[in-house]
């Protein structure tokens, strides 16, 4: 079965996470399917928007550590700096992309909300970056975080541990908009449509724009953000939480 699935109708791509059973848990064979669907979408004509949701109760709960505990810290490293690399494909993309979340939204998760130009979340939906409370930093995104929050709503989220709710997580600016749970798929349904009827060009433009303007968003700070993760990530506390967390999933 596709780890993630994708359709084009009416000029939008719809991009599914498709690991229900552990929350759409990204591990490397996820993330290098995601990858290829994006690279799919090179040179086609009838693209205009690109949506991004999850199967199940969640959008993704996060890395899948299951994945990642038995590597070293490099090969670990390694693997998180493929998850980033993956994950910024969606900013070249031409076309404006959309983060429709619901669940829980969790470390990972949070961090590929973060790449996508738009995110629309459910009311329901529970955001958090859990990493530091493990023993690591986030080993990506944390540039696009402080581009799109700010300083000092960044020290909250990520080293706090707290939980936000949806409407917690717009007050800080972390989404465009939350509705109620029955409303997500009509309102991104109608922004995606919405966008896909403008003329291309300039939405293009203006996303390339944008983005060369928002330096945080730099491929440097994705590799910082790895070198710091190797180095916690070999940590004896680190890696008994770890230990921890498996069990506890057992």
């Amino acid at each position: 079965m596709a780890r993630v699935d994708l359709e084009v109708t009416a000029g939008v791509v719809w991009l599914t996470l498709n690991r229900p059973a552990v929350l759409n848990a990204l591990d490397r064979e996820s993330v290098r399917e995601l990858a290829a669907r994006i690279r799919e979408l090179s040179g086609r004509e009838d693209v205009r928007v690109v949506v991004t949701r999850g199967t199940g109760r969640a959008f993704c709960a996060g890395s899948d550590l299951r994945d990642l505990a038995p590597l070293s810290p490099a090969e670990a490293a390694d693997a998180e700096r493929e998850h980033g690399a993956a994950f910024a494909l969606l900013d070249a993309l031409p076309w404006p992309t959309i983060a429709m979340l619901h669940g829980y939204v969790l470390g990972g998760g949070l961090g590929l909300a973060l790449y996508h130009d738009f995110r629309i979340a459910s009311a329901g939906a529970t955001f958090g970056m859990p990493e530091v409370e493990l023993g690591w930093t986030p080993p990506w995104a944390m540039g696009r975080l402080v581009d799109l929050v700010g300083g000092a709503s960044a020290r909250w989220l990520s080293m706090s541990g707290e939980r936000l709710s949806a409407a917690e997580a717009r007050a800080i600016g972390l989404l465009n908009d939350v509705v109620e749970e029955d409303q997500l798929a009509a309102r991104v349904e109608a922004l995606a449509a919405r966008l896909a009827a403008m003329p291309p060009e300039g939405l293009r433009q203006t996303k390339a724009l944008i983005n060369r303007m928002s330096p945080l968003r730099a491929p440097e700070w994705d590799e910082a953000a790895a070198r710091a993760f190797e180095e916690c990530w070999g940590k004896p506390e680190a890696r008994a939480n770890v230990r921890a967390f498996l069990e506890r999933r057992r």
